[in-house]
Parts: C-alpha cells; sequence; structure tokens
C-alpha cells in the first residue's frame, strides 16, 4: 500500500508564510507572471492558480508577491522526504513538472501498519506531523505509487481504479487531449483494451504508464536515499534585518532539521550554521555539540545563545545549514553521563552546550586526572570530557588535598614555621625523575590566623631557611 501527499500550493508553503497575510507566488512563462500558489486569503479574496498577477493584484490589492524558487522548493521536499523515513524506506519525491503541477511525496506505508497500530492510527501520525509543519496537501492512497497519486489529484471521491477520470492520471497533455478527443473519459476504458492494441495505437510510453498503474509492471520511480549529512537551504520570505527576527525564523529551521533526523533515526554533533547577506560576505557559525542531538529546541537555544553574541553585517536573506555525518540516534542516555550517578533528570550535556555557546567552545574545559602523583600536574584541561580513571588504591579512598594551589609556592619563614600546629603529615611525593624530578614532604597546618594550610619540604633544597614551602589553601 502506498501514500501520496500532494502539495499544491508548494511554491508557498515550504517557506512558512504567515496564514492571515494575502500572499502570491508568481513564475514567468512566456512573458506573462501568473499565480502558482496562493496563500488562504489571497483564496478567499478569489485569486487562483493561473491567474495573471494583475487579476490576481485587483481581487487583492494589498497582496505580498514572491518569485518562484524552484532550488528551494526542491531543498524543502528533501527536507519532508527525510521526516517520512520515519513510516517507509520506500520514499519518491519530486516537484511540479509539466505532467503534474503539484509537488508530491509518495511512500510504501504497508510494512509499517503494524508497527503504528493499523492503517488509522499511522494515517493520524502523519496528520499531525503536517499540521505541526503547516503544509496544505491531498493525500492518496493506492496499491502502486501511480494509483496513490492519481487518487490524490481525483477532484471527487473515487475508491476504484477504474473509475478514476483521465484528468487525475499523470499523463503528459498532448496524450491526455489524443485520449480525450478518441472518447476515454476513465481509466479503466483504457484497461480494458487488449495491450497491444493499445501500444499500437497510443505508443508503448501509454502502456508502460497503465501497467504501473496498475501494478503489473515495477513502478520504476527514483526512490529518495538518505542522504550522509544534513545540508540545506532556506530561502526567507524577505530581508531580516536584526537578530532578534532571525531568532523568530529559526524556530522553524530547527523545527525541521528535527523532524528531518527524528524520520531518519539520527542525531548530529556539529553544525554549520550560514547566514548569507546580499553584497556582504557570507557570515559562518560552527555549532558543536558535547553530544550526538535531534532535540530542536536544544538546537534552537544553543544558536540564539550564538546569535546574541554577533552583530549582522547586512540583512539576511538566505539560512544554510551543514551538519556532520549523521549519526544513529541514542534511544537511551548514554554511559557518558552515568557513570557518576548523576541523576537521570539532570540534563548536563544541554547545560553544558548553553555555557560554550554563551562563552565560547574554550571557554569552558574539562578537568583530566594524568598519571602524574606530582601536585602542580595533577590536573589538565581538556576540550571534551576524559575517559574515567580507576583508582589506584581500589576503593575510591584519596588523600585531602586542598582546592586552591599557589603557583609558584611560596617560602615560609622560620619564625611562621614556629607559630605553626601541625595537624598530620608527613606525606612523601617523589616523582618526575624524568623531568626536573621532585623529592617533597607535605604537611597539614594551621597557622596563627586558624588557616588549614598544605606545606611541603623540598628535599632536594640545599638551603635550610628556604626548605619550607606554602603550596594550597584548604576551604
Amino acid at each position: 500500500m502506498w501514500l501520496a501527499l500532494r502539495f499544491p500550493n508548494w511554491a508557498l508553503d515550504f517557506r512558512g508564510a504567515a496564514a492571515e497575510q494575502p500572499t502570491l507566488v508568481v513564475e514567468t512563462t512566456a512573458q506573462r507572471q501568473h499565480v502558482v500558489a496562493a496563500s488562504q486569503t489571497a483564496l478567499e479574496h478569489g485569486v487562483r492558480r493561473g491567474m495573471g498577477l494583475a487579476d490576481a493584484r485587483i481581487r487583492s490589492p494589498a497582496v505580498v508577491v514572491h518569485d518562484r524558487s524552484r532550488a528551494g522548493e526542491t531543498a524543502a521536499l528533501a527536507r519532508l522526504a527525510g521526516w517520512a523515513w520515519r513510516y517507509s524506506s520506500q520514499i519518491h519525491c519530486a516537484v511540479a513538472d509539466p505532467n503534474i503541477q503539484d509537488a508530491r511525496l509518495i511512500f510504501e506505508i504497508g510494512a509499517s501498519l503494524r508497527l503504528f497500530g493499523g492503517r488509522q492510527r499511522l494515517l493520524k501520525a502523519i496528520r499531525d506531523d503536517l499540521k505541526v509543519l503547516g503544509y496544505r496537501y491531498r493525500a492518496g492512497l493506492g496499491e502502486t505509487p501511480q494509483a496513490a497519486l492519481a487518487f490524490s489529484r481525483a477532484r471527487r471521491r473515487v475508491s476504484d481504479l477504474a473509475e478514476l477520470p483521465l484528468a487525475s492520471l499523470s499523463l503528459d497533455p498532448t496524450t491526455r487531449a489524443t485520449l480525450e478527443a478518441s472518447g476515454f473519459r476513465r481509466a479503466g476504458e483504457l484497461l480494458a483494451l487488449p495491450p497491444a492494441a493499445l501500444a499500437r495505437r497510443f505508443g508503448p510510453e501509454l502502456l508502460a504508464f497503465l501497467e504501473q498503474l496498475a501494478g503489473r509492471r515495477p513502478h520504476g520511480l527514483a526512490l529518495f536515499e538518505r542522504p550522509e549529512r544534513y545540508q540545506t537551504h532556506h530561502e526567507l520570505f524577505g530581508a531580516v534585518e536584526n537578530v532578534q527576527g532571525l531568532i523568530f525564523v529559526l524556530h522553524r529551521v530547527f523545527t525541521e532539521l528535527a523532524i528531518f533526523l527524528r524520520g531518519a533515526d539520527s542525531a548530529i554533533q556539529t553544525l554549520r550554521l550560514s547566514l548569507v547577506h546580499e553584497h556582504r560576505a557570507t557570515t559562518e557559525i560552527t555549532l558543536r555539540l558535547s553530544a550526538p542531538s535531534r532535540d530542536a529546541r536544544h538546537l534552537e537555544r544553543v544558536a540564539c545563545e550564538r546569535l546574541e553574541r554577533i552583530t549582522l553585517t547586512a540583512p539576511v536573506l538566505e539560512i544554510g545549514l551543514l551538519s556532520d555525518r549523521l549519526r544513529p540516534a541514542e534511544h537511551a542516555q548514554g554511559a557518558l553521563w552515568q557513570q557518576n550517578d548523576r541523576s537521570a533528570g539532570a540534563p548536563w550535556p544541554v547545560v553544558l552546550d548553553r555555557l560554550r555557546a554563551r562563552l565560547g567552545h574554550e571557554g569552558v574545559v574539562w578537568l583530566d586526572s594524568p598519571a602524574d602523583h606530582r601536585p602542580e600536574y595533577a590536573s589538565t584541561e581538556r576540550d571534551s570530557e576524559p575517559r574515567p580513571h580507576q583508582a589506584a588504591n581500589g576503593n575510591g579512598d584519596t588523600l585531602p588535598r586542598p582546592m586552591w594551589l599557589i603557583d609558584p609556592p611560596e617560602p615560609i619563614s622560620a619564625q611562621a614555621l614556629g607559630n605553626m600546629n601541625w595537624l598530620s603529615g608527613p606525606e612523601r611525593i617523589e616523582s618526575g625523575w624524568w623531568d626536573q624530578g621532585q623529592r617533597r614532604d607535605y604537611y597539614r597546618a594551621l597557622d596563627a590566623r586558624g588557616r588549614l594550610l598544605w606545606l611541603f619540604r623540598d628535599l632536594n633544597s640545599g638551603d635550610a631557611s628556604s626548605r619550607y614551602f606554602l603550596h594550597g589553601l584548604f576551604g
């Protein structure tokens, strides 16, 4: 079973126009501008597809007019095809052509009926998704892709393939006119003819189409292949001059990205956002996440944090997106955040990404504990989470260490040493023979002001007056 979704106003709807604003998309052919798509408000004013622009302006004087962008239509339809991966692995998509004036998305759903609990539940899930996106469409079900598309084009409800009118079939205008002139009105009249006679009279192309329509030969349609990366562009209705306006536009951009990723059961970790200006260099913003994600709102928040730190050099006309390689989505929380017994609800990757977006990627780092006992080298900075280290003594117990290390260590006078209240020590640390090795005895002591200090005696020093140093303060 195949489902065909036909989008009569795709040239307009893919842009996400406001429903209350009368808006048209026009195309110029033979030096004549005619309407190819209209908003609901414009339709209520009497504007119709195929109407000349001058007539459309008479019916709706305040109408906003945009030129057609076939490249934009193609990019948006590819995004929608990615969404359909949620329901099918056999997907065909195509924009308007001379034989079919509408963009269409056709996919096989028979194999997914049990997964979604039956046909009605599956169709409801599809309707709910398309409602979120705001697309106007007509749907048709059939045993073949050609039949499903024909049912979606029928002006009245038809349940039998033989009852389909010729106007609903995907035939070129010349062939349709020839058939109508010969007295044919319905598909069943053609299907009843002997194949050899049909091919001899009207050509092999018509016979091939009818056999595909009836399922007597393979459908022959090119199927959509999931890309390795998410790469697309969004043409804006008008120039966006400030960051706040751009943030409003990005809400839909990231919603479509998330729907694509959900359909493809994928996630991304790096996304390059390109802001295309007129007569100015493109502004490039790279979003790096701490973990793969397909959460629209998370991606949107990270992008907004970055945008609030920049100044637009010129109005934005177009937004481009390019991700790293799509990777399988993780449906359970990864071990990356479970190893420290943190709350399952704590959104650590989300917090980390927003901090990096606000402070810069280099402004937020991880602390790692390398295999070096010298306090100066007990931690290093990394831009990614280090692997967990196993405790050396097996039970996780560690000796007390101050949070504040003094660099470089400060020598302590003999008078100050005399006023110390020694609490513990010595703890011998001897390491780094390969790099100006250290031999030290460490102590914890209270000074005259009640501060808890971490002191060491330098066993490599030959000067007795400078053997003791202050190396840290406990909280």
